[in-house]
């Protein structure tokens, strides 16, 4: 919406980078879904697993191999304990430069995260030769024009990665909104083990899209009505501030026998 309330346009980009997990039905039922809530976009833009990360990989300067496995590292940060060892195989890691990284979020304001220290040299490519998230989001949303990224408040301290990465190949970074995370009960991140339904459920039982957006709305600040629908929501849209966001994981959150 807020890309749409400015005159910009809307990518979609399937993001199956893990092609060994990847499923085609998976990707098709997600644009069943934006299509029945009645979002919209302007271009698909090819999907992770058509591009290819190496020339970008060999932009970056200091880049090594490293053999530690997971098992070991634990919810340890990565120390660097590969650098200099000159294994032919295993991950592909980066040295990040030491430091704090300051940026704004548009929703949280100005933020300071040295990810040195809270992550380690990050991997950019498993030793299986796939590019890892930090890497493949960065380039996809160069090469894409990407300008603003709106995503959970999950992701906010591995900004910092990527703004160094975004400055590594001399680009400057998009507009970042972290958005809280919707919780269950148990302070988890809402999910299918909640009672969570997702959106083909919803269509499959007969419910009209209009009381997903009436059901939503509330969460963006904004009061619809039965009647609600996707365009109305951009015409109802204020980009800025974002007072709109509050806490959601106090809030009581709408089932799927309230929409019926």
């Amino acid at each position: 919406m807020s890309a749409r309330s400015r005159g910009g346009r809307v990518l979609l980009r399937i993001e199956d980078v893990d092609v060994g997990r990847a499923r085609a039905d998976v990707a098709d039922g997600q644009r069943r879904d934006l299509e029945w809530l009645g979002l919209t976009w302007d271009e698909e833009v090819p999907a992770q697993a058509t591009r290819h990360y190496g020339p970008w990989l060999q932009l970056l300067q200091e880049t090594y191999r490293c053999m530690c496995t997971r098992r070991q590292l634990g919810a340890r940060a990565y120390a660097g304990a590969c650098r200099g060892a000159g294994h032919t195989a295993g991950t592909v890691r980066w040295r990040l430069p030491p430091g704090p990284v300051r940026f704004a979020d548009t929703h949280l304001g100005p933020r300071c995260v040295d990810p040195s220290q809270r992550f380690g040299d990050p991997i950019l490519v498993r030793a299986d030769g796939v590019a890892t998230y930090p890497l493949a989001v960065v380039v996809d949303d160069l090469t894409d024009g990407v300008t603003e990224v709106v995503r959970g408040g999950d992701l906010l301290e591995h900004t910092a990665t990527q703004i160094l990465l975004w400055e590594a190949f001399g680009a400057t970074p998009p507009v970042f909104t972290h958005v809280p995370m919707i919780l269950g009960p148990d302070g988890r991140k809402l999910s299918k083990s909640h009672g969570s339904t997702d959106v083909a459920s919803l269509r499959n039982r007969g419910i009209d899209a209009r009381a997903v957006w009436a059901a939503l709305l509330p969460l963006l600040g904004l009061q619809g009505d039965d009647l609600a629908t996707a365009p109305w929501a951009v015409s109802a849209w204020t980009p800025t501030p974002w007072q709109w966001l509050g806490d959601w994981t106090f809030r009581r959150l709408p089932t799927a026998s309230d929409l019926v």
